[in-house]
C-alpha cells in the first residue's frame, strides 16, 4: 500500500477546542500551546493564528524535527498580532535517535542533526513570562556553546579560515562575540548552514562504521561565524567565544588553536 505523505494540521475539532478553551483564560495570562510538528510546519496554522493573534501573551512549543530553533513568527508568514509569536521546536532527548558513537557510559552521544547535543528545555514562568534553559545531556548547566575550529593550521591558512560557534539556544536575539588571546571582541555573523563540526563527526563516524550510522547534517539556526585574525605567530592561542541571550544572560566557551 501506498503510504501518504506525511502532512501538519489542527483540524475543526482542535481548533474549535482551542477557541472554546481560551475563552476563559483573560487576557493578562499567558496562553501556551504545545503540539508535536512545528507551527510553520501546519497547513490550517492560519486559522490558529486568528484565534490568538489578538492575546498579547503567547508561546507555543513543538519537536518533530530532532533539531532546534527559536522562531518569531510575525507577517511574513501571516501572523497579524502586534508583535511576533514566539515558537520553540526544541531539543529532543533522543537527539539524532541515538545514533552514533558510545561515550563513557556507553550511551550514543546523539549530537543532533544541527550540531546541538542532545538535551531538553526547562521552563520558568512568572506571571505572563516564560523563561527558556537549554539543558545539554551529560553536560553541566553553562554548556551552552561550542567553538569550531581548526585543531592546527599552517600560518598561510589563517586568512581563509573561519571559526564557528554553535550557541545551542541561540536565535535571532542572540549577540555572539570572538577574541584571541584576550584581545578585542569582534562580532561574529549569524549564518544558516550545516555546522561543519557535525559535518566532520558525521564523516569520521562513517568512515569507521558507526552503526547506527548518523543522519546527514542540516542547516543549523544557532550557528555564528568569522575570520582569523590573518597574521598570528606560530604556537598556541586561545579562543574565546561569549553568547548574551535574548534574556540577557552570557555564557563563554574557550578553545585552544596552534599556528605551525
Amino acid at each position: 500500500r501506498k503510504r501518504s505523505a506525511y502532512r501538519g494540521a489542527f483540524g475543526k475539532r482542535q481548533l474549535a477546542f482551542v477557541k472554546a478553551s481560551i475563552a476563559r483564560v483573560p487576557k493578562d495570562r499567558l496562553v501556551m500551546l504545545m503540539m508535536h510538528i512545528p507551527l510553520t510546519g501546519t497547513g490550517d496554522r492560519q486559522a490558529l493564528y486568528r484565534l490568538i493573534e489578538k492575546r498579547p501573551y503567547t508561546l507555543s512549543i513543538s519537536g518533530h524535527t530532532h533539531w532546534q530553533a527559536h522562531q518569531f513568527i510575525d507577517r511574513g508568514d501571516g501572523w497579524m498580532g502586534a508583535k511576533p509569536h514566539h515558537h520553540i521546536v526544541n531539543v529532543t532527548v533522543s537527539g539524532t535517535w541515538w545514533k552514533g558513537a558510545n561515550d563513557e557510559r556507553g550511551i550514543p552521544h546523539t549530537t543532533m542533526r544541527d550540531g546541538a547535543p542532545n538535551g531538553y528545555s526547562i521552563i520558568t514562568f512568572d506571571g505572563a513570562k516564560a523563561t527558556f534553559d537549554f539543558k545539554a545531556s551529560r553536560f553541566p548547566a553553562n554548556h551552552q556553546l561550542r567553538i569550531h575550529a581548526p585543531v592546527a593550521l599552517a600560518a598561510a591558512d589563517l586568512a581563509r579560515t573561519s571559526v564557528y560557534v554553535n550557541v545551542f539556544a541561540g536565535s535571532e536575539k542572540s549577540t555572539v562575540k570572538l577574541r584571541v588571546n584576550g584581545g578585542k571582541w569582534t562580532p561574529l555573523k549569524k549564518t544558516i548552514e550545516p555546522d561543519p563540526y557535525y559535518v566532520q563527526l558525521h564523516a569520521a563516524e562513517k568512515l569507521a562504521k558507526v552503526s547506527p550510522e548518523l543522519n546527514p547534517a542540516r542547516d543549523s539556526y544557532h550557528l555564528w561565524k568569522g575570520p582569523l585574525p590573518a597574521k598570528l605567530p606560530k604556537g598556541a592561542h586561545l579562543l574565546e567565544a561569549v553568547t548574551r541571550d535574548m534574556y540577557g544572560r552570557e555564557y563563554t566557551a574557550k578553545r585552544i588553536l596552534r599556528v605551525e
